[in-house]
């Protein structure tokens, strides 16, 4: 049913899937969703108190809604929403193996698409759907050109070191919260839990080093940044990458995630 529904929106124009995430978004700010309250108190805790931000922001969440089943019914949809000469600079010289991290900035999947057209290989580091069904359809479209997905639990951290050890290429999107073993680090000047796989990874000189990110795009709706970094990161370091991709574009932020649930002191959680 699922895989039918994910079919029928990946040939709808993209315009109207847009619409259509538009109304949704709008009951749901109406409602005052948990989603929408998350959204709000991120963006007030530690970045600004800006209403029109926080509104932008929900409407990129909720387009996030029907942009996963526009390219996961129908995998080269993914190229509609880059613009083309971005996708064209992502080419590497070297076969040295590399280590991606990239944050939740627009519809994360299109760096996996990206990589995997780029390069023979590439190992996937990513949290699985709750819905089972929904995660194989998931898995089937993100490993089609050729990824390979590790769920991001306790047996999967092991897999993608002995891979990363092994040589493999890597990509890691390292802004959320770790289930467990992390660091406490600054976000925008706010204290949080923060993974650490970057810098564990990086400290070990065996792969070049990329930050891969989508940003705003010029004649279509994201452009692809591909910034080589040339020494390894401390996780403050990995933070600051992050801070500065936010600053482009805030929107297209995943604020409505709960980043800020695991505190040390008396606050605990803000949410």
């Amino acid at each position: 049913m699922i895989s039918i529904l994910f079919a029928l929106i990946s040939r709808l124009p993209l315009s109207v899937l847009i619409f259509l995430a538009h109304v949704f978004a709008r009951v749901m700010i109406f409602s005052n969703s948990a989603q929408y309250k998350a959204t709000k108190k991120n963006i007030y805790y530690c970045y600004e108190k800006d209403t029109q931000l926080v509104k932008k922001s929900f409407y990129e969440t909720a387009e996030l809604l029907m942009i996963f089943p526009y390219i996961c019914g129908r995998t080269e949809n993914y190229k509609n929403l880059i613009d083309k000469d971005s996708l064209e600079q992502v080419q590497f010289d070297s076969e040295k193996p590399k280590l991606f991290f990239t944050l939740h900035m627009g519809c994360v999947d299109l760096n996996v698409y990206v990589l995997s057209e780029a390069l023979e290989q590439i190992n996937v580091l990513y949290t699985p759907a709750k819905n089972k069904s929904l995660d194989r359809l998931l898995m089937k479209a993100r490993e089609s050109l050729g990824a390979k997905m590790i769920p991001a639990n306790q047996t999967g951290i092991t897999e993608i070191y002995k891979s990363f050890l092994g040589g493999k290429n890597t990509l890691i999107a390292s802004d959320l919260v770790p289930h467990n073993k992390g660091v406490y680090e600054k976000f925008f000047n706010k204290e949080c839990y923060c993974l650490d796989i970057v810098e564990k990874l990086s400290h070990k000189n065996s792969h070049e080093l990329f930050f891969i990110y989508l940003s705003k795009g010029k004649s279509k709706k994201y452009k692809i940044v591909l910034e080589k970094i040339s020494s390894p990161l401390t996780t403050a370091q990995m933070n600051q990458y992050f801070e500065r991709a936010i600053k482009e574009a805030p929107e297209l932020y995943g604020w409505e995630y709960k980043k800020f649930r695991k505190l040390r002191g008396e606050l605990k959680n803000i949410y």
